[in-house]
């Protein structure tokens, strides 16, 4: 742990917390690579004249 001890109540809410900080920057890297194929679509689109 670090510097200060946590009973059980303050260690579930810190782990809740890290859970939660996880979930969000895994979603946050399934949106960026969404957002790269739909990028490169969109150019293989663009470069073959179809609109």
């Amino acid at each position: 742990m670090g510097k200060y001890q946590l009973d059980y109540k303050g260690q579930a809410a810190v782990q809740k917390f890290h859970d939660k900080k996880a979930a969000k920057s895994s979603d946050k890297q399934s949106k960026q690579s969404k957002l790269v194929a739909l990028k490169a679509q969109y150019l293989a689109k663009k470069k073959s004249g179809q609109k």
